[in-house]
């Protein structure tokens, strides 16, 4: 081989090998990926229960202490069209099964859910969407339904997280530079 054609090779070798580092340390090209379901959704709740998102990997390990945020859209049916109006934005927060509580205390009616994990630097984002009709509550129950240790939030009072106590009601500032109110089962919605 000639000088040139060697130089040409080397070139070629030093160039293919810093294209192969960069694509290595770009987001999202070793992220894994993740499956996120809502459960206890497409199906009839009374007004004020929760519905359960559950963020897993492909695997079904859950994935906990990560951020999801959901919307809540009501679905106004007519004869000739259907206009869907978004009525909340909540962020929720998995526990350590991968399982965030979202409280549906909307109005009875039709509403869709979206769930969307964004993703962070080692998981990829999904979404989730489910069809939720919210019917009166009803009060005939009499039992008591016990609240499991597995939130560590009673719903009512307090949720434990970063090793301190939130009050329900309380308003921290977010890493994203919004205002949100903690509304108990580890629930936060944010208000600005």
């Amino acid at each position: 081989m000639e000088r040139n054609q060697i130089i040409l090779v080397a070139v070629i070798v030093v160039i293919a090998v810093i294209v192969i580092g960069l694509a290595a340390m770009m987001p999202g090209f070793s992220k894994e990926k993740t499956n996120i379901t809502v459960q206890g959704g497409n199906d009839t709740i009374s007004q004020g229960e929760s519905i359960d998102v559950k963020l897993t990997d492909v695997n079904g390990t859950p994935i906990d202490n990560e951020t999801v945020n959901v919307t809540i859209t009501k679905v106004n049916k007519t004869a000739n069209k259907t206009v869907n109006k978004t009525v909340k934005k909540k962020t929720v927060h998995t526990n350590k099964k991968g399982v965030a509580k979202v409280k549906i205390d909307e109005d009875p009616g039709d509403y869709i859910v979206d769930c969307t994990f964004s993703g962070n630097d080692e998981f990829e984002e999904d979404t989730a969407t489910a069809e939720v009709e919210v019917v009166d509550y009803d009060d005939t129950d009499y039992g008591s339904e016990s609240q499991s240790d597995d939130y560590g939030d009673s719903g009512a009072y307090y949720s434990e997280q970063e090793g301190r106590t939130i009050y329900t009601g309380e308003i921290h500032d977010a890493p994203d530079g919004h205002k949100y109110m903690h509304l108990g089962y580890n629930e936060w919605e944010m208000i600005d």
